[in-house]
């Protein structure tokens, strides 16, 4: 029998297989702290979600190098090692353990204790001479397919390592651009900067929770209430869901992440990779997540030729619709200032060249069209109404 917790809070009893798959719920003890959407809004466990939320708790097998990883550390599968961490993150604050275990939080949790880094280093090509693989670390809880892998710098902060995908390697790159965006805009975001593996580019930023703060997935946020048979406007829905849990900063944060997803051509922006902060005490909500994950922008696996000028129409998201309709959701456009990003095609084309697998006419294209987005988000805050400062 193992003890789900949400810190030192005994949330349920779940009989889990050696295979790490949750066979059961045997008991609930404190509802309201499931993991978000597991309790419908009558109250009942919504036992089928809650093992969901498990099995995308690990590493995904679509991950580069994941097989090869699993198959060095003879791993018996993806829920056994999750297991082994005991489900612990540098997400949330949830964790497992044997219903014999009298750990508390404080010794356990990663924000505060050390961690091992070897299986992080070996999605990075990293092998250990000596094969020894340790379980206790937060990269084995780690959701996405880029390889990524978590660090504790000098002044005890983690901080998330993530690389490019071949051929061009361009992710990282773009999380900087997306920054540097997001500065000149003032967007709540969180920073990333430019680190090498080697001759591969790899992206670095801090950890957005911490022990008091942890992140929801806006996916769990969207089920909280069922959205109705008729209901086919999932922004609407996600709205309204994200308002009932008291973020006072969602739709101001949603017309920002939605015109900084227009300008970066960012077809990867899905339920996953944007939600809220809440307190894991008080299960209180603190605000909108801050942007982050906007890698898989700018034509990032595209060669030259696929490059276009005019760019391709309609590119859709996971999200809401397509990237120029989710323009007529914006709300508010005022916080928009176009002076604010002169020159930063022209950035972006440096940092773009500082990859040596990038080409030099490949990253001109992408310049330009950065630069035709920003003047097509110009001319869509005119026709709003806006005034120019």
């Amino acid at each position: 029998m193992y003890i789900l917790k949400h810190k030192d809070i005994n949330v349920a009893a779940l009989s889990i297989n050696e295979e790490g798959n949750i066979l059961s719920i045997k008991e609930v003890f404190v509802p309201e702290h499931l993991p978000l959407s597991c309790l419908t809004e009558d109250k009942k466990i919504n036992s089928k979600r809650l093992i969901q939320w498990w099995n995308e708790r690990g590493i995904p097998a679509s991950r580069e190098n994941f097989m090869a990883v699993m198959n060095e550390i003879k791993a018996a599968g993806k829920n056994n090692l999750l297991l082994e961490c005991n489900g612990l993150s540098l997400t949330d604050h949830y964790w497992v353990a044997d219903e014999k275990d009298v750990r508390k939080w404080q010794d356990v949790n990663f924000y505060e204790n050390d961690f091992d880094n070897a299986i992080g280093e070996l999605f990075f090509n990293k092998k250990k001479q000596d094969k020894i693989y340790g379980r206790n670390t937060p990269d084995i809880s780690s959701d996405g397919n880029l390889r990524k892998r978590w660090i504790v710098g000098q002044d005890k902060k983690r901080f998330l390592l993530k690389a490019g995908k071949s051929p061009y390697m361009q992710e990282p790159v773009n999380e900087v651009i997306a920054t540097i965006f997001c500065e000149c805009l003032d967007i709540p975001h969180v920073k990333y900067s430019l680190e090498w593996e080697g001759d591969n580019p790899v992206s670095k930023c801090p950890n957005m929770t911490d022990t008091n703060i942890e992140f929801i997935e806006a996916i769990r946020v969207y089920y909280t209430k069922e959205p109705s048979f008729f209901e086919n406007n999932k922004y609407k829905h996600y709205c309204n869901c994200a308002l009932k849990l008291g973020v006072k900063n969602n739709i101001e944060m949603m017309d920002k992440m939605i015109v900084l997803d227009y300008l970066l051509l960012n077809h990867d922006r899905h339920f996953k990779n944007f939600g809220i902060l809440r307190n894991s005490q008080t299960l209180d909500a603190v605000s909108a997540a801050p942007i982050f994950d906007s890698g898989s922008s700018l034509y990032h696996e595209d060669g030259l030729a696929a490059i276009t000028l005019p760019e391709r129409a309609k590119i859709r998201t996971e999200c809401f619709d397509s990237l120029d309709n989710q323009l007529n959701f914006v709300q508010d456009w005022n916080w928009f200032d176009i002076n604010k990003l002169k020159d930063i095609s022209e950035k972006g084309k440096e940092l773009l060249l500082s990859i040596p697998s990038v080409e030099k006419q490949r990253a001109e294209k992408i310049s330009k069209i950065i630069d035709k987005r920003i003047q097509e988000i110009y001319k869509n805050y005119r026709r709003t109404g806006g005034q120019d400062a």
